[in-house]
């Protein structure tokens, strides 16, 4: 699904050049779940910007689902994660003033559609059914984790991207949403990466990837 070769990125900040990745080679197959690791300032998200097309790479290829992206123009890139990416991140990026079925409906009006009924049934998906028309201040922090995921499952990605899906949320919260995240991978085929500190949340991955100083050092 995912080919990277000889991915770099390079960052110009006056005179200096920071190398924020060096050379990454990976192959990620669908349906893998996948969790990448590694210290502050390795190029884990970097990395991840790259995949979720939020950013291109200095040179390189990046092939996705056959599409060679490395290249393409924004508009082309901004079509690509409406349509083929999911994003989950640490701090839910919800809109407070949407209820929870409002802030997935969101993500389809921003496609140019508006299907009340996939909104409900990804909420129903991830155990929200009872709390739709409840807003972000009224749900715990693993109701509101579950609500981004919604909004991330309602276009129907082949890819989820993850960043510190957990980060902000207690020991039992976690548990139960990566066991849910498991959960979509097992019964859909999703790819799901995950970027992570935490061991207890890379267990849940079948591959763990390990970057430093950007570069692959394990997994790949």
């Amino acid at each position: 699904m995912i080919e990277l070769s000889s991915i770099t990125k390079v960052y110009s900040m006056g005179k200096v050049k920071i190398h924020a990745l060096q050379g990454i080679t990976l192959h990620i197959e669908s349906g893998e779940t996948i969790a990448i690791m590694g210290p502050s300032g390795s190029g884990k998200s970097t990395l991840m910007s790259i995949l979720g097309c939020l950013d291109k790479p200095t040179s390189g290829s990046y092939k996705l689902e056959g599409i060679e992206v490395g290249g393409l123009s924004d508009d082309r890139l901004a079509w690509i994660r409406n349509k083929k990416v999911g994003f989950i991140f640490q701090s839910f990026n919800l809109l407070s003033h949407f209820t929870a079925l409002e802030n997935v409906e969101l993500a389809l009006i921003l496609r140019g559609e508006r299907d009340r009924c996939q909104a409900l049934e990804a909420l129903r998906e991830v155990g929200l059914s009872e709390r739709i028309h409840h807003k972000p201040n009224e749900l715990s922090g693993g109701e509101q984790q579950r609500v981004a995921i919604a909004r991330a499952l309602v276009q129907r990605p082949a890819l989820v991207l993850a960043d510190e899906p957990t980060g902000n949320l207690d020991s039992h919260s976690s548990e139960e949403i990566m066991s849910l995240l498991d959960q979509l991978n097992q019964q859909d085929g999703i790819t799901i990466i995950t970027v992570t500190h935490d061991q207890k949340v890379s267990s849940h991955a079948r591959r763990v990837i390990q970057i430093q100083d950007g570069m692959v050092v394990d997994g790949g």
